[in-house]
């Protein structure tokens, strides 16, 4: 595996050009205490916004960031049972000294997102609907996957497909939608290419998950029409003044029999950090209501208590290193993942030949280098530089079941694939004029797939993009700010020959694909009041067909169909209007965000209804088509109220009416209209909650969708946290699904057949240094 390709190489190279021609500016620090009522808060998180640093209070409730250059910065507050705040501090060559004194409140603080725009702000800051969940937010949540643990936002659901093939669905639209990044860059995985591909994420490894609803191309390119999920790990840490420390959790969980665990440890002097971690999760087959259950497909019938072959069993280990100094930072990360995990089906039946089993499980193995350099240049029109990128090498094979005539079962390898994949981005912060401060920015991706296997689904192919955008705010008041962005992007497919595929088809194939794309938003903030915002945002994103969609061909297990590709389809284009309007007071706080999504040239997949007679297995098959135009529109909205002054009541809900308007036909897998009302206990130590969702019956179909009834489930929860010293211990108890219902989901790949997981009590602790 090559540590950096060329074009990565040459960026790097010129940054170090770039920066040995510039004064760098004096590096101070800042020191500060966060109190609340002359009590010092232990383990609060502190962090600054324009360097994107962040740290935890001590046993004094202290805190001090080494190497500051010297500048402007927002520093921000928050931690549990108090709202958060920010304070605006100038650094020069010595220390600055800050203090915070945080209110008791009984809802959760405001956070801060770092996916949105260049630069960290707050999410009233933010110009489009976003939301964000720390570890131990997630820990808190319902569910065993980080698509599952966010689906409680408004306009977030899961595409559940047992635990591992688990993805979000951003206001009704997914798959190639929708883009899943791990620190801000492509997982380099194939998760889009079918729903049995899980993405390749340790879950107890995540640190945080922000999430942008609406276009979001100007800074992610293609593949962000309905929206982004950035994963956030600390492959690369962070120097501090804190000479050792990280995380460490465990968890388990009833429903599947899970245990899991992961370390984090860090080791700094100031300027210097290095990081390990390793972890991983052992998980059986996940429990549902013990009923008879009736496969559509095949009319058999199965006594079943749990989901077979759901396991999923996953490592990881990475190792980082950081430096910082006057000049800014610099970090690289070094991570492998592997997981082995089944995809659920029938049942294996010994005293039955046909249909027989339909299992299979698939394994993956993803090694990734990630390089991270924020440099101070401190110019006269630029001030800094912001480098990201990664390179990573992604294995995957897929084992369908199967029964041998005398009786045995078996599995090997169908289908392989390979993908060498490079990301990176080059963010110019221009320094900032008057009322006026943008960035410059340049963006690559190359993907390099191959196919393998006796019976692989497409041909080998490269995929590269490339493009340059410039985002500009000015402030036209103290209460107005306003947003114009620009993007041009150029996209290329070309499939090259396989001599060796034993697809005659692919031993000569050679393709090529390149569409060029001009996107761009504008927006608007508006300070109505000092408490209430609103916010227009109008985005146009595109996406190109990918290699699944143009050139697939034959059958895959793993979804049960044989898939056929479009040579003849285009991009997709979107239109997407969002509003937003947000409020928070001191006891009460609400969002509302209407918005409407029109997609021009909307690609799509259906069931044929025919069945494939050349290939083995037999399956029906599954096209790839494209239609003139869809839309989609919706709301979300929540709003919570502090009844007394730990405890607080939040109602939220949304709603997506997704349209094929070509053929008169709704989406497939829309959420219906959703709702929930919790019930939250918050204070510094303790808090609880119960909650009860509610799901209405979902009768508008779309191809390959099934009816399911309406429903609600309630769920409980207790934590506590602890303080020792400096160090934080969270310990939380879970029950999800507290009355064991027997409930279907319209959005699973296997909600036809199979419902949603029984009764289950989760574990998990958490400790913080």
């Amino acid at each position: 595996m090559n540590f950096l390709p060329s074009h990565l190489r040459h960026t790097c190279l010129f940054i170090l050009f770039f920066l040995l021609f510039q004064g760098f500016a004096l590096a101070g620090s800042i020191h500060g205490v966060v109190q609340s009522n002359d009590l010092r808060i232990v383990g609060a998180t502190v962090r600054i916004l324009e360097l994107d640093r962040m740290m935890h209070t001590d046993s004094n409730g202290e805190f001090t960031f080494p190497q500051v250059p010297s500048g402007t910065y927002h520093i921000f507050v928050r931690s549990l049972g108090y709202a958060s705040t920010t304070s605006v501090i100038q650094v020069r060559d010595g220390t600055a000294e800050v203090s915070f004194s945080l209110k008791a409140s009984a809802i959760p603080g405001e956070d801060v997102v770092v996916s949105a725009s260049p630069y960290a702000r707050m999410e009233s800051d933010q110009y489009q609907p976003v939301a964000t969940k720390d570890a131990v937010e997630l820990h808190q949540s319902s569910g065993s996957t980080f698509s599952e643990e966010i689906d409680d936002i408004p306009g977030v659901a899961a595409r559940y497909n047992a635990a591992a093939p688990t993805r979000p669905i951003l206001r009704g639209l997914g798959n190639n939608e929708v883009l899943v990044l791990e620190n801000g860059l492509h997982m380099g995985d194939l998760a889009t290419f079918d729903p049995a591909h899980a993405t390749p994420i340790e879950m107890d490894e995540v640190q945080e998950v922000d999430i942008v609803r609406g276009p979001a191309a100007i800074f992610y390119g293609p593949n962000t029409i309905g929206g982004l999920v950035n994963v956030i790990t600390n492959t690369i840490p962070m120097a501090s003044s804190k000479t050792v420390s990280g995380n460490a959790s465990v968890t388990g969980n009833s429903v599947n029999d899970q245990y899991s665990g992961h370390f984090n440890t860090v080791w700094s002097d100031g300027s210097s950090a290095l990081g390990i971690s390793a972890g991983g999760m052992h998980s059986d087959n996940i429990s549902i209501p013990s009923a008879t259950y009736t496969d559509p497909g095949t009319s058999q019938t199965f006594q079943l208590d749990t989901m077979p072959q759901s396991f999923i069993h996953t490592t990881e280990e990475g190792i980082g290193y950081s430096y910082q100094s006057d000049f800014g930072m610099i970090g690289v990360g070094v991570k492998h993942y592997y997981s082995n995990y089944g995809i659920t089906g029938d049942p294996v039946d010994l005293t039955q030949q046909a249909p027989g089993p339909t299992t299979s499980r698939i394994t993956q193995e993803k090694y990734t280098v990630e390089l991270k350099g924020l440099f101070e240049v401190g110019g006269s029109f630029i001030n800094q530089i912001k480098l990201n990128a990664n390179t990573t090498d992604y294995m995957h094979s897929e084992f369908p079941t199967i029964l041998q005539s005398d009786s045995t079962v078996t599995d090997s390898v169908q289908n392989s694939f390979h993908l060498n994949g490079y990301n990176a981005t080059v963010q110019f912060i221009e320094q900032r004029m008057g009322n006026w401060q943008g960035t410059l920015g340049i963006w690559s991706d190359i993907e390099n797939v191959s196919m393998g296997g006796p019976q692989p689904l497409g041909p080998n192919s490269l995929t590269t993009g490339l493009a340059g955008y410039a985002f500009e705010e000015y402030l036209a008041s103290e209460n107005t700010r306003i947003q114009g962005a620009i993007r041009f992007d150029r996209n290329n497919i070309s499939t090259f020959a396989s001599p060796n595929s034993p697809i005659p088809a692919f031993v000569n194939f050679n393709e090529t694909r390149t569409s060029n794309a001009l996107t761009g938003s504008f927006g608007i903030i508006q300070k109505l009041t000092s408490e209430i915002t609103g916010s227009i945002n109008i985005g146009r994103s595109f996406r190109a067909p990918t290699m699944q969609e143009l050139f697939s061909t034959g059958p895959d297990d793993a979804s049960q169909s044989s898939m056929i590709g479009d040579s003849n389809l285009v991009p997709e284009t979107s239109t997407g209007i969002d509003l937003l309007l947000t409020g928070r007071f001191s006891n009460f706080t609400f969002s509302f965000s209407p918005y409407i999504n029109f997609i021009h040239d909307y690609i799509y997949s259906y069931n044929t209804g025919i069945q494939d007679t050349i290939n083995q297995p037999s399956y029906a098959y599954r096209k790839f088509a494209q239609d003139s135009s869809a839309r989609v529109y919706g709301y979300e909205v929540s709003a919570t109220a502090q009844l007394m002054e730990h405890l607080a009541l939040t109602v939220s809900s949304d709603y997506v009416n997704a349209q094929d308007v070509s053929r008169d036909t709704a989406l497939p897998t829309t959420p219906p209209l959703r709702g929930i009302l919790r019930l939250n206990y918050l204070d510094n130590t303790y808090s609880g909650m119960i909650e009860w969702r509610l799901v209405s019956a979902q009768n508008r179909l779309g191809d390959g969708d099934f009816y399911t009834a309406g429903y609600g489930v309630v769920n409980l929860g207790f934590g506590v946290r602890l303080f020792s010293g400096e160090i934080a211990h969270n310990i939380s108890i879970h029950c999800d699904n507290l009355l064991n219902k027997l409930y279907y989901n319209n959005l699973s790949a296997i909600g036809s057949f199979l419902p949603q997981p029984a009764r289950g009590f989760r574990v998990a602790y958490n400790v913080t240094f």
